[in-house]
Parts: structure tokens; C-alpha cells; sequence
């Protein structure tokens, strides 16, 4: 049985919304794809602009998880469920504040509500534990979002 503070990522995460990024590749421009490319999951709840905005003003705070995992995140008020937008990033970015090259991002939005507050910290958790460098690895060998989603619902 699921408790309510748990949210399978295979039930959030769509194929479609799965990207991979070849070539060199900066964090922001990572964060940039990673926003456009959620935008269409919530276009009817906020403007791009302000997605961008509430994005990057979290993501300043931010840590590269030294597996090479990066979660971009925010709370919105306007949304009543979770939205996810992944990047594959074979060759990796560089993050300097860090010192670790980042293969895989994952954008998370979760509805800024107290009742979500357990689940958005138990969703930071099981990223962190999912993305280990031979996962993401396992990962970058893939082809397409279908594959990615069903490594994720097997990892889960």
C-alpha cells in the first residue's frame, strides 16, 4: 500500500517529458530545456515567465548531488499535483560550484501546499537515492523516454 507521503516518480514522470541532450551543455541552459520543456504540463496554471522565474530563483540554492544528479525545483500555488521534466546528459555538464559534472537533471514542481510538504521531501529523498551515478549511467545507454520510465518503475 502506498501512504499518502509516497509518490511513485514512475506515475509522474511521462515519456514525453524525457530529454536527452547531446553535446556540451551549460546548467543554465540544462535549467532553461528542462522549464520550456515542462511548460506544456502546466500552461494553463502560469505563464512561462513566471515558471522560469520561481525556477531559478530556487535553483540558486541548489546542490549538484555529487552522483552527478541535479533537481532543479520549485512550489507552485497554482498546481495540485507534482510535474516532472527529466534530462539525460551523457556528456555531462561541468558545475563549478560543485567541482562534479552533472549527467542527469530532473525539474520538479510540486504544489505549494502543507498537505504536499511531506511528500515534496519524500520525493527530494527518493530522487537522491534513485540517481546514482551507475543508474544514471545505465540511463545515458538509452534511447528514448519509454525506456527511461520503465527503469525508473523497475528502480522504484
Amino acid at each position: 500500500m502506498i501512504r499518502q507521503e509516497e509518490v511513485p516518480l514512475a506515475a509522474i514522470l511521462q515519456s514525453d517529458y524525457v530529454f536527452f541532450l547531446k553535446g556540451k551543455a551549460t546548467k543554465e541552459e540544462v535549467v532553461k530545456l528542462l522549464t520550456d520543456g515542462l511548460y506544456p504540463q502546466v500552461k494553463d496554471f502560469v505563464t512561462s515567465q513566471v515558471l522560469y522565474s520561481k525556477i531559478t530563483e530556487v535553483e540558486k540554492l541548489n546542490n549538484v548531488l555529487e552522483t552527478g544528479f541535479y533537481i532543479p525545483h520549485a512550489k507552485l500555488a497554482e498546481i495540485d499535483r507534482f510535474y516532472t521534466a527529466l534530462a539525460i546528459i551523457p556528456n555531462g555538464f561541468f558545475d563549478p560550484k560543485s567541482g562534479i559534472t552533472v549527467k542527469a537533471a530532473l525539474l520538479l514542481l510540486t504544489p505549494n501546499r502543507p498537505i504536499f510538504f511531506q511528500q515534496h521531501l519524500n520525493m527530494l529523498s527518493k530522487l537522491s537515492r534513485l540517481f546514482q551515478a551507475s543508474f544514471i549511467e545505465s540511463l545515458a545507454a538509452m534511447t528514448n523516454g519509454a525506456q527511461v520510465r520503465e527503469a525508473v518503475r523497475k528502480a522504484e
